[in-house]
């Protein structure tokens, strides 16, 4: 069929079908041309002319913390969205780069189409509320509802489990309402009824960071003292632990350490593979079992002592602990830092490289040399990602990592920089979008006082402010075991265990939680048992297959305009591309509905209308200018283009740094930079006035030896910590030193260029394009007697994956990789998962201050014979709905 022969109305029949070349035709974006109109690439030839319009639609993957959006824009003719290209601005420098859009986001025609659309409401041919026979979740028949029927049946079903259980019988699996990208006004529904339980008492993406950096660094998260990409080029030598930023930050972060590398720097990179971010830009790659950085970085600690090749004055004036000149009072003798590390204090025992090769497989040799190398530059840029601490109490690595950035010195002062979640650029010129859910005007979760944890940012209880609060947050890796047990936590806490009684679940808030916390098994078993299950989402993906009614919401691409961020130095324009596809709905409307079935003031569930929440993204938009730091109104906006882009909202004209027009052309703004530009220094004041400018920690200075950061994490109990970085083994049964001759492998699971967490698991070409492959070394592989593409069964203490072998010599013997994010698909017989979903092998680990402990699941790695087949990831048909009729 040539394009010239394509009807709109045959493309939409043949996009519904999800055809693997329209995600295909997405993984490349048009470059410029000398064609006719813009985009006009190689039409002279082809005789065709454009008649339709460029329409500007940034990623909206969440690649990693959302620091690295970029511009898309997709040709739409007749309503159809048919190419798309990225940012094309005429300047591309250092300072102000191009955002060019990462094959994932050049997918979107492909994942906007999928036969994975939950095109109109639905529930399971054999559930009802008085019989819902949740054995079938899963694997019933579905039959088409009207959203009339749906909505009713979804109301009755939510009154039903709050009149019988009360809200504390309702698990959310959708996020607490904390930015656009995850805003679902039915969380603020369940507010509204008396709240949910949610499994929020944790991180899944930051790690053991967030509690860390408060404590020992006196912030609340490092990332906003990472250096701002314009520093980098300072530093002589980049030393990064992990750090694959071509795969989970896409975006520029990778180009700008390449253009480091270009003006002289030498970069190091720390990982258990070849990964594709050392492949393009390491001039060194050093090979480690994954989870056992905490060692590498102690023995370093320990050559830099024995030679003295470390800033002992800037340890003294600006830390705490590193030895006994600086221990607090309330320290034991012989607790500090130094002690532990030359093996007088503590274990006795001296951190020798040989001591930690034994632990993380690096020579002894390579590591004395590695030690003298960094020590021998004096502006060192050290970055760790945020998968070295997501390991049994990784609170340890954290700890080790900053305490060998401090003795190294320098901080405060260009090229002398250390952080985990890349690179930030909050301390020059910004450009910024309003918020599109101003969250202190929803209703609050009454199950979540002050003194819970805080998603992410601090999450752990704080029991003193607690006291007698009733409280119901649960750690994310041990949430489906709690709802079995019926109990959660620890019995150190203050009254013992909080008891739990789940018999219902939300999934919404554009999240997969049976696909992406860990134990999917346990996760299936436990829904199973509900008795109501519904959710909300635009695909029918693997944790909305486990429900009894499912409600189409639209996807980003079908929602108004509005300004969206892509980090701080850029500003991108959403237009809206379609209209809603199928009979899908905006949440908010959803919410509303049912607001109003339940007695409920739709207001009170939805504070703002869609229109009135994207004018404030515009509205709101801040400018701060890097040469004054003072901030004002982004946007010049006149009445008419109030009146014109967000009707029924009651805004006024403005003025500000940018044109709203030219905003609208562009798709996109940045912050005008220059490399000659002053970025002030992270740490900078506290350096030059320590007295004056003291850190928001109990000592007010660097803690190296951290008591509170101890207290915190060990009152939890899922982990117990010493106030120094030590190595430890913080769980008998996961990670480095607890293999068995069962599971003598590590599993580790880094980010794929397929997808964006579980987002564009649905893409057939992206499918295609990265397979979910069992990553193993040879000699691991030669031992088992698997060649590359064998099918192989991987299985751990929790389940069981089938998966093609990808036999490789750049990755570390004794360590296995799977990309996370992968749908799973349970084959009902074996209980084996056809889809690569490394959930279904995680432990459910609960770990230090809350962090999901990935890193170091035990696995064995065996060549499968049995009676199951595996067919390629592209070659197997995307999950639908069985039992409708198209």
């Amino acid at each position: 069929m040539s394009e010239k022969s394509l009807s709109r109305r045959s493309f939409l029949q043949w996009s519904a079908l999800g055809a693997g070349a329209i995600g295909a035709s997405g993984l490349v974006a048009c470059a410029s041309g000398d064609g006719a109109g813009e985009g006009g690439d190689n039409l002279a030839e082809t005789g065709l002319t454009e008649t339709g319009e460029w329409k500007n639609a940034p990623c909206y993957n969440n690649c990693s913390c959302g620091s690295s959006r970029c511009l898309n824009r997709v040709y739409v003719e007749d309503g159809v969205p048919l190419k798309m290209r990225s940012d094309e601005a005429e300047e591309d420098s250092y300072a102000v780069p191009q955002r060019r859009s990462c094959l994932r986001g050049r997918a979107k025609i492909g994942e906007v189409y999928s036969p994975a659309r939950i095109k109109y409401p639905m529930k399971r041919k054999n559930f009802s509320l008085d019989n819902p026979q949740g054995e079938l979740r899963g694997r019933d028949e579905w039959e088409r509802m009207s959203w009339e029927d749906a909505l009713d049946l979804v109301a009755e079903g939510i009154k039903k489990m709050i009149d019988k259980y009360g809200s504390k019988g309702i698990l959310c699996g959708g996020s607490t309402n904390i930015s656009d990208g995850y805003y679902d006004q039915n969380v603020c529904l369940l507010d509204a009824l008396g709240g949910s339980v949610h499994h929020e008492a944790g991180t899944v993406s930051y790690g053991s960071w967030a509690v860390a950096d408060t404590h020992i660094l006196g912030g609340s998260l490092n990332m906003t003292n990472t250096p701002h990409h314009l520093q980098m080029v300072t530093s002589d030598l980049h030393v990064m632990f992990g750090c694959n930023w071509a795969a989970n930050k896409a975006g520029n972060h990778t180009w700008f350490m390449h253009e480091c590398r270009k003006r002289g720097a030498k970069v190091i990179i720390i990982d258990p593979w070849l990964n594709q971010t050392a492949q393009a830009i390491a001039d060194e790659w050093i090979p480690i079992l994954p989870g056992t950085d905490t060692a590498l970085v102690i023995a370093i600690c320990h050559e830099w002592i024995n030679a003295g090749t470390f800033d002992q004055e800037f340890l003294d004036k600006y830390c705490v602990g590193f030895d006994e000149r600086t221990m607090p009072a309330t320290a034991p003798a012989n607790a500090s830092w130094k002690d532990y590390v030359m093996g007088t204090g503590y274990d006795m025992t001296p951190k020798t490289p040989e001591w930690a090769e034994a632990i993380c497989g690096v020579p002894a040799d390579k590591i004395r040399e590695l030690a003298a190398e960094i020590a021998a530059v004096d502006k060192v840029d050290f970055f760790a990602s945020q998968s070295t601490s997501k390991i049994p109490a990784g609170e340890q690595f954290v700890q080790s990592f900053y305490t060998m950035a401090l003795m190294h010195g320098g901080v405060g002062t260009p090229g002398h920089y250390f952080g985990w979640s890349g690179i930030k650029d909050f301390t020059s010129s910004m450009v910024m979008a309003g918020a599109y859910c101003p969250v202190d005007a929803d209703p609050v979760n009454p199950l979540m006082p002050e003194g819970a944890p805080v998603f992410m940012f601090y999450p752990i209880p704080v029991f003193d402010k607690l006291g007698d609060k009733e409280w119901l947050n649960l750690e994310p890796s041990e949430c489906w075991r709690s709802i079995k047990a019926g109990e959660y936590g620890r019995d150190c806490w203050p009254g013992g265990k909080i008891k739990l009684d789940i018999h219902a679940a939300y999934f919404g808030g554009h999240m997969s939680t049976l696909n992406q916390i860990a134990d999917t098994m346990t996760g299936i078993e436990v829904v199973r048992g509900m008795d109501f299950v519904w959710g909300v989402n635009p695909f029918f993906d693997s944790t909305r297959q486990y429900c009894d009614v499912v409600l189409p919401c639209v996807t980003f691409w079908e929602k108004p305009n509005k300004a969206f961020f892509g980090d701080a130095s850029s500003v991108l324009w959403f237009d809206q591309i379609l209209e809603p596809l199928y009979e899908s709905k905006y949440e908010s409307w959803i919410a509303e509905e049912l607001a109003s079935r339940l007695g409920l003031d739709p207001k009170v569930v939805n504070t703002m209308t869609d229109a009135e929440r994207t004018y404030a993204t515009v509205r709101d938009g801040i400018f701060m200018d890097g040469t004054t730091y003072e901030t004002s109104p982004l946007l010049t906006i006149t009445q008419e283009e109030v009146d014109t882009y967000f009707p029924g909202t009651t805004g006024q004209p403005q003025e500000g740094k940018f044109t709203f027009q030219e905003f609208r052309e562009k798709g996109i703004l940045k912050a005008p930079l220059t490399e000659d530009m002053f970025v002030p220094e992270p740490w900078m004041a506290f350096i030059n006035d320590p007295e004056g400018a003291p850190l928001a920690t109990a000592s007010g200075k660097f803690e190296i030896y951290c008591e509170t950061l101890a207290y915190m994490v060990n009152s939890v109990g899922y982990s117990q910590i010493a106030p120094i970085g030590m190595y430890q083994i913080g769980d008998p049964e996961q990670g480095a030193g607890t293999q068995t001759d069962e599971f003598p492998l590590l599993l580790w699971t880094p980010h794929s260029l397929r997808r964006a967490h579980s987002v564009n698991d649905n893409v057939t070409s992206l499918r295609q394009a990265f397979p979910q492959e069992c990553f193993m070394s040879v000699v691991d592989a030669e031992a088992r007697g698997i060649k590359n593409g064998d099918t192989v069964l991987m299985t751990s203490p929790h389940g069981k994956v089938l998966r093609h072998a990808k036999v490789t010599p750049y990755i570390v013997p004794g360590a296995v990789a799977m990309q996370d994010g992968a749908w799973f698909e349970i084959d009902e017989e074996t209980g084996i998962d056809l889809g690569g979903c490394p959930n279904v092998l995680q432990a459910p680990k609960s770990s230090g201050g809350g962090c999901q402990a990935w890193t170091g699941t035990l696995l064995q790695v065996e060549k499968y014979d049995g009676p199951l087949t595996l067919e390629a990831d592209w070659a197997r048909p995307v999950v639908t709905p069985v039992g409708i009729a198209e």
